[in-house]
């Protein structure tokens, strides 16, 4: 076709322009204005109709466009708001000088939380990991006979060791060491029997490998012993629900991941009916950061976990993977955690074993959209893939 042309994303622009030799560096400079317009959307929850009233008319001096939803039984319903990202920074100012502080402040912290880019992991240990200059990629060591995907027969702790040693190998940043099984319809285990499994793991594993190694657990305890036994971080599914767990992960120092779940791992599917499945999970996410918050954890502790399989139907977790981008607004580190999961089952129509692709094709997707650490089977293969697609987006 005469003059060969081809459509360039907004946000793509200035890359675009600085690539192009033939293209002056000013040019790049005023599409970097262009691409700063980008326009936001943003979904309040639970507005009063007097929140409402406030908004609507806010809203067209600032600018933007406002979306009602249907009222609940409470008669608050949400509303969405789309603008660029001045007009709704202006927005927010408005409601703020208007007497609706916490709406504004609401949308103007929600903002800043989405648009940061820079992440670093501090250790108990004084160590620090850069999120944000590479993906990580968590390696999964089950010490339980009843794991979902690999689980037959409890692993010995060189066992354990020898497949650490074999993620360290493969380029894991962590391994996740487990006791308990947390797949559908497990079973509780008893605090005694964790901490005999895990323990000696991650013992052998600090001593023999130097690897980081989270732990992960539920009980406040548990991850009490497994700290002193070296674990550098707490994977908690539960998201701090054991009192103990708070003040163990507050004492110590130790980041620690809170992930989403309904009900527990007994329960968690038999309810994956949600009204708005994402506003669900960024609701839940960001008042357990609060509460970590409030209950003396620094900021750079928490990461954040949406819970791909815990109390989500397959179509549920392929809908938070679609929108992942706006976990963002949370404004924490990004941990997802899709091996061999069942929607991938699901979707594929495979066994356990036989979800390597689709494991990948996960891995890669929330790499791109920004998550910051991988739980992952297959390392090597993840690894592989989060390096290739890190690759992509720094060039």
């Amino acid at each position: 076709m005469e003059h060969n042309p081809r459509v360039i994303e907004l946000r793509d622009l200035p890359r675009a322009l600085r690539t192009m030799g033939d293209v002056d560096e000013s040019r790049a400079v005023g599409a970097e204005r262009l691409a700063g317009t980008v326009r936001r959307a943003m979904r309040l929850d639970a507005l009063t109709e007097d929140d409402a009233t406030v908004i609507r008319a806010e809203a067209t001096r600032a600018g933007a466009t406002v979306f009602e939803g249907i009222p609940g039984a409470s008669g608050a319903s949400p509303v969405i708001l789309v603008a660029d990202r001045d007009g709704m920074d202006r927005l927010g100012a408005a409601l703020e000088m208007r007497g609706a502080r916490s709406m504004g402040t609401a949308i103007r912290t929600t903002l800043s939380a989405y648009e940061r880019t820079e992440f670093t992991l501090a250790f108990a240990d004084g160590g620090k990991m850069d999120l944000a200059r590479e993906t990580r990629v968590m390696g999964v060591l089950n010490v339980t006979p009843d794991s979902f995907s690999d689980g037959t027969t409890l692993m010995s702790p060189r066992k354990a060791l020898e497949a650490a040693a074999k993620m360290a190998d493969d380029g894991a940043d962590f391994v996740d060491v487990g006791g308990e099984s947390t797949r559908p319809g497990a079973t509780a285990v008893a605090e005694d029997e964790e901490v005999r499994r895990v323990v000696p793991v991650i013992l052998a594993i600090k001593r023999e490998l130097g690897l980081r190694v989270s732990v992960d657990t539920t009980k406040g305890h548990v991850a009490r012993l497994a700290i002193e036994a070296g674990a550098d971080l707490v994977n908690d599914v539960s998201a701090l629900s054991d009192p103990a767990m708070v003040a163990a992960v507050r004492d110590t120092r130790v980041p620690a991941i809170v992930m989403h779940r309904r009900g527990t791992p007994k329960t968690m599917q038999q309810d994956t009916v949600y009204v708005d499945l994402l506003s669900s999970v960024v609701g839940f996410l960001r008042k357990t950061v609060e509460r970590a918050g409030a209950n003396g954890i620094a900021d750079d502790k928490i990461l954040i976990d949406p819970g791909l399989g815990f109390g989500k139907s397959a179509a549920g977790n392929l809908r938070i993977l679609r929108e992942l981008a706006t976990l963002r607004s949370v404004g924490r580190p990004l941990v997802i955690g899709g091996s061999r999961k069942s929607f991938i089952g699901t979707t594929l129509d495979l066994p356990v074993n036989d979800r390597l692709e689709g494991s990948l094709a996960v891995a890669a997707h929330a790499a791109w959209q920004g998550a910051h650490v991988i739980r992952a089977h297959d390392v090597a293969a993840t690894k592989r893939t989060t390096r290739m697609i890190d690759a992509i987006r720094r060039t």
